[in-house]
């Protein structure tokens, strides 16, 4: 199990992502994964885009 944050800002962009797993390729690939996300809409506060953030967690099936 990978967790991974990151931030929508205002533009719909995927920023500032950080991901937590047991092993740094495992980190790695779920950082890949999350920059291929196409552009997003952002979240709106009183009609306005702000910047959201947002937490996935990502489950690998490994096999060998």
């Amino acid at each position: 199990r990978i967790q991974m944050a990151f931030t929508i800002n205002q533009n719909g962009d995927i920023v500032d992502i950080k991901a937590r797993a047991p092993h740094s390729v495992l980190e790695s690939e779920a950082i890949r994964v999350a920059k291929k996300i196409p552009q997003m809409e952002p979240g709106k506060q009183r009609y306005q885009p702000v910047s959201v953030a947002y937490y996935l967690p990502i489950v690998f099936k490994v096999q060998d």
